[in-house]
């Protein structure tokens, strides 16, 4: 079956945070009707509205964004589009219900694993796909969001269930690259969460157990943290080998390359760590352990980052904001 949205689709954004507002951002300036599901920041941001500012210096701006506090009041939805922190799934259980019609698409960007799995529970009778982002945002302040990856990044979309409608991603990437995101379809779901785990796992992690002193360049230029990151990409990437999904050697260094053209940039973790939020603890770091481990592969690294982060990032300190 082909699926299209709507020449002016319905969207929500749900976790309206940097990635959040980054995508929603975007989507609106392309024409779609866009809510964004806000707490925290919503005063500030109907006053001043959003803005994006790029890595090349090009800035969007959005004045009037479509800011709700409640989800009743966004109605049914073409495109849902999650940007919430793993950590606080169980929110989504009152969330999505009056955001949904016969035909409504989630569409997860959340980090680690399990999200998608959560999501077919929730929503049985809904398609999702998953987006892998390497796109680099940090909120600035309330309404400012700026992007640290030369050219935009990209996205890499993968339906998370055979059920899906085989067209699904490909329209999901259609309206995504309608709005300026360079949009890509993975070979697989397992294959873009693994490949998204190599990165997230060291450096999420990592600049925590910096104290926060610094972002990735900070690992990065430091020779024991660097050759710590190096091995936990190794072990991520033969723990993917291990359970069927083949990433090849070289891309190791890929994404170390990547990394070095970010500068001093902020993961999502961090920042969560800095303002006492809830890290995802389990979804980028324990999952993919108990999957490896499962597997045969030994995984001294990812062991011991995982239990130094439960020590330090978890439980959380302060309530997370959507």
């Amino acid at each position: 079956m082909d699926f299209t949205f709507p020449e002016k689709p319905r969207v929500a954004i749900i976790g309206a945070g940097a990635l959040g507002g980054y995508f929603g951002l975007r989507l609106a300036l392309a024409g779609a009707d866009v809510a964004f599901l806000m707490r925290s920041d919503a005063a500030a941001v109907r006053e001043k509205g959003l803005r994006v500012e790029m890595a090349d210096g090009d800035v969007h701006s959005l004045p009037q964004p479509r800011v709700c506090e409640d989800v009743r009041e966004i109605g049914p939805c073409d495109l849902v589009l999650i940007a919430l922190k793993a950590t606080n799934n169980p929110l989504l259980k009152v969330f999505l219900p009056p955001l949904l019609h016969e035909h409504t698409c989630l569409l997860t960007v959340q980090n680690g694993m399990g999200n998608t799995d959560f999501l077919r529970k929730v929503c049985p009778h809904h398609p999702v796909v998953a987006g892998l982002c390497q796109i680099g945002v940090n909120r600035v302040r309330a309404g400012f969001i700026r992007n640290s990856v030369p050219s935009g990044g990209f996205v890499l979309l993968a339906a998370a269930d055979e059920a899906a409608p085989h067209s699904l991603p490909e329209a999901i990437a259609a309206c995504l690259r309608s709005a300026g995101i360079d949009t890509r379809l993975a070979a697989s779901l397992e294959d873009a969460l693994w490949r998204k785990l190599m990165w997230n796992v060291p450096f999420n992690g990592l600049t925590i157990l910096t104290g926060g002193a610094g972002g990735t360049e900070t690992v990065l230029k430091t020779e024991t943290l660097r050759a710590y990151a190096r091995a936990l990409m190794e072990e991520v990437r033969l723990a993917a080998g291990a359970v069927g999904t083949r990433i090849e050697p070289e891309y190791t260094d890929k994404l170390l390359a990547f990394s070095d053209k970010l500068g001093q940039y902020e993961p999502s973790s961090l920042v969560d760590f800095r303002a006492g939020r809830a890290v995802e603890v389990e979804a980028i770091f324990g999952e993919p352990l108990r999957r490896g481990e499962a597997a045969g592969v030994a995984m001294p690294y990812l062991r011991s980052l995982y239990w130094l982060l439960k020590g330090i990032a978890d439980p959380p300190l302060a309530p997370a904001d959507s």
